[in-house]
């Protein structure tokens, strides 16, 4: 299944109360080294009605530059339901009952979804649940301390420009404020996070639409924030 986004889908990274919600949740990504094989998720309702949420761990992997997710039986959420009440907090247990893991990292999404009181859960005539608002958080479950280790490519593609990650390492790493610099003009791949690249995968970014966008051949420069750390490495745009 390809990871989907919804206009009331709060993403990785994201600020842990909005004004559509009174749901927060803490810690935003979920980490867990071996032996350790469980952390915990705190979820708090402070608004003033009962609060319905139901929460799901999903397998994540990458392919062909895209996320994608499928169902999992190696993590586990406990409680995978629950009503909480006004101003009450609950503890969501994550566990990974494949054991801990032995070499590297694996990666895995959590779904907090909030959903409607129980009679306006299902629409006449069936289909989806309905969801007010979803939380969707990294979980990583490690052996030690493995590192990202991170190959970066610019290229121009059928009249695009595309940034392209591919990491051999052990770890995942994160992706802030990534740009380009020394062309025409700075451009701006999304100011915050990016995204993520998972071990032994590959991330594809698309310079935006109205970008003034750099010849085959040009020198620039790739700026990215790594793992918290601003890495600046020096390229010449390809073409593909």
């Amino acid at each position: 299944m390809r990871l989907q986004s919804a206009s009331l889908l709060l993403a990785l990274g994201a600020t842990p109360v909005t004004a559509q919600t009174a749901l927060r949740v803490q810690p935003l990504t979920v980490e867990v080294t071996s032996p350790a094989q469980a952390s915990a998720v705190s979820v708090q309702n402070r608004g003033a009605r009962p609060m319905n949420l139901q929460v799901r761990v999903f397998d994540w992997t990458q392919v062909n530059g895209q996320d994608q997710i499928a169902p999992t039986t190696e993590v586990v959420a406990s409680p995978p339901a629950m009503t909480i009440p006004p101003g009450a907090s609950y503890t969501v247990r994550i566990a990974r009952t494949a054991g801990p893991v032995s070499m590297g990292e694996r990666s895995y999404r959590l779904w907090i979804d909030e959903l409607p009181p129980p009679a306006r859960q299902m629409p006449s005539g069936g289909g989806e649940v309905d969801v007010r608002l979803r939380y969707d958080l990294p979980a990583f479950f490690r052996d030690g301390d493995p590192q990202p280790a991170l190959a970066w490519r610019a290229y121009r593609s059928g009249g695009q420009l595309v940034i392209e990650a591919t990491n051999s390492g052990r770890s995942h790493a994160r992706i802030d404020n990534l740009r380009l610099e020394g062309a025409q003009a700075p451009i701006s791949f999304g100011s915050g996070l990016n995204g993520y690249v998972l071990p032994g995968a590959t991330r594809r970014w698309v310079a935006p639409a109205g970008a003034v966008l750099p010849t085959a051949d040009s020198n620039v420069t790739l700026v990215a924030g790594v793992g918290g750390r601003e890495i600046r490495q020096a390229t010449t745009i390809a073409t593909r």
